[in-house]
């Protein structure tokens, strides 16, 4: 039990477990600049403990529905081990790794600016092990998905309905992408009902912050070899990918401004216009990023989804939101 346990724990944390130290000077990090910026609320334990079981059950989902934890496991089951230890090793480190990198910055954030209540940590301790014992059966699989239309030509058309294929048939993204949308509908309520219509903008950056299809070749190994062997990569997967994500960000902005409107009424024409904007340059940074620099060195899938490169477009975003923000101001 303790040899798979040491086994899961390296595939999740490194070789030499280099990535807790890192984790843990973040958590530092994370205490100390809420604790130094004074920052102080109440933080009632039943949120701890529900936000809590989110995080768990979302990581153990996100861990265990990955192709590449699938095939650490196919292998693992091949080994002659106690099934019942097997299992308990293999949920002992997927509990370790979601408390390292989701739940742990949830505890840091409710120590560094809520006054402290033992009953908070212990109920989050409870939350994270029964949040975990309630997943691990429904999502543990061993089963591959079958990939259909894996195979591409570098024709222009082609990829851009691969793409749309390669989103609709992955539940995961699909589910994650209609979540966002949600979440911006109801981002624009809120906004429209407490701030001023100048800062309607920054619901762009919320909007355009989509994770899949900014990971779509680096999820797939083999496919993102397969695209740079190619010919005619700007014309026959640069822009048709482009023109893809630009697709998906306008239609998401549309609806948060179509929420906007029924909420407040109206909005400047020239919204219109920034929304196209905001879409396009954010889909090609999104998708520059995606080909020029892929990220193609993960070891576990969520990693890939959590990496600090998607927050660079973001960024990129909200800075052209805040101009707008600024230059509608000062008109």
């Amino acid at each position: 039990m303790i040899r798979i346990l040491n086994a899961n724990l390296k595939k999740f944390m490194g070789a030499r477990y280099e990535r807790i130290p890192k984790i843990v000077v973040i958590w530092a990090i994370l205490f100390l600049a809420l604790r130094s910026s004074e920052i102080s609320t109440e933080i009632a334990p039943v949120v701890v403990w529900l936000t809590t079981i989110f995080l768990t059950v979302g990581g153990f989902v996100q861990v265990l529905s990955s192709e590449d934890t699938i095939d650490s496991l196919r292998g693992q089951l091949m080994l002659p081990e106690n099934p019942a230890k097997l299992h308990t090793a293999f949920f002992l480190s997927v509990l370790l790794y979601t408390v390292l990198t989701k739940a742990g910055m949830l505890l840091m954030v409710y120590l560094a600016v809520s006054r402290f209540q033992l009953s908070a940590v212990i109920g989050f301790l409870v939350c994270v092990i029964v949040g975990g014992m309630a997943t691990y059966p429904f999502a543990f699989r061993t089963q591959k998905k079958v990939i259909k239309n894996r195979y591409i030509t570098h024709t222009r058309g082609n990829f851009a309905f691969y793409l749309l294929r390669y989103l609709t048939s992955n539940k995961k993204y699909l589910v994650n992408t209609i979540a966002l949308w949600v979440f911006g509908c109801i981002f624009a309520a809120v906004m429209g009902k407490n701030v001023p219509a100048d800062f309607l903008p920054l619901g762009f950056a919320l909007m355009c912050f989509n994770t899949p299809l900014g990971i779509l070749l680096s999820s797939d190994r083999a496919l993102y070899r397969q695209v740079r062997l190619l010919p005619n990569q700007a014309a026959g997967i640069f822009l048709p990918y482009a023109f893809f994500v630009a697709a998906i960000n306008m239609i998401a902005c549309g609806i948060y401004l179509a929420v906007w409107r029924v909420e407040t009424g109206n909005f400047s024409p020239y919204m219109l216009l920034f929304a196209v904007l905001v879409s396009i340059v954010s889909a090609g940074f999104t998708v520059a990023l995606e080909i020029k620099y892929p990220l193609l060195n993960w070891k576990v899938e969520s990693d890939l989804w959590h990496h600090p490169r998607k927050y660079i477009v973001s960024g990129i975003v909200i800075f052209f939101a805040l101009s707008a923000v600024t230059l509608i101001g000062g008109l």
